[in-house]
């Protein structure tokens, strides 16, 4: 498989959008940021756990998503789903209100500065057991592998075409891209950007 690098997810997002693409859904959207990367034509609408100015709709996904089928040309999730207890769900709901695209990313917590920073004793805040009830956690420790193996999975069970990326730095850094290429993405990837296509 071609390995493909990204640098910013809101850039992968907008340069791999279906040309024809008028609306888009951004789920966990928080201040909006996706919506300065698309072209203004692109009608945008975000949601979220917490209202904010681009937040049409406050909810929690799990839900279910607050439109009805097909409503989006694109959807896209951009570090949420591993948020989410129930992730299937959740994805299956995207495919519902998607009509051409789904965009996903899942963060590689087995990356190797998570793993220096375990080495160190410290803790991710997103896994902090928190002395009171958070909404806003991490409910995964997903792996590159991992994530890479659920949307071949979700791919293949609702026949999508998928193309992936991987970030390993979010700025240009020839010898971490060189080091991607031979050593494991599990090592190397910080998170992994999956396009879906009906």
């Amino acid at each position: 498989m071609e390995l493909n690098l990204y640098r910013s997810k809101f850039q992968e997002a907008a340069s791999r959008l279906d040309p024809d693409t008028r609306s888009l859904l951004d789920l966990g959207c928080r201040d909006g940021i996706l919506k300065k990367y698309l072209p203004p034509e692109i009608d945008y609408s975000g949601v979220d756990l917490v209202a904010a100015p681009l937040v049409v709709k406050t909810c929690n996904v799990e839900d279910g998503i607050p439109f009805p089928d097909q409503a989006f040309d694109a959807v896209v999730a951009l570090d949420m789903l591993e948020h989410t207890d129930n992730i299937w769900f959740v994805f299956e709901e995207m495919l519902r209100v998607a009509q051409k695209q789904i965009m996903m990313v899942l963060p590689n917590c087995y990356h190797w500065r998570a793993r220096m920073r375990f080495v160190r004793g410290k803790e991710a805040d997103k896994y902090k057991l928190s002395p009171v009830p958070i909404q806003d956690r991490h409910r995964w420790l997903t792996s590159y592998d991992t994530s890479h193996e659920f949307a071949l999975h979700m791919a293949g069970k609702y026949r999508l075409a998928m193309v992936e990326s991987i970030m390993v730095d979010d700025r240009k850094n020839i010898l971490r891209e060189s080091l991607a290429r031979f050593l494991p993405k599990n090592l190397m990837s910080v998170a992994a950007f999956f396009t879906f296509s009906k």
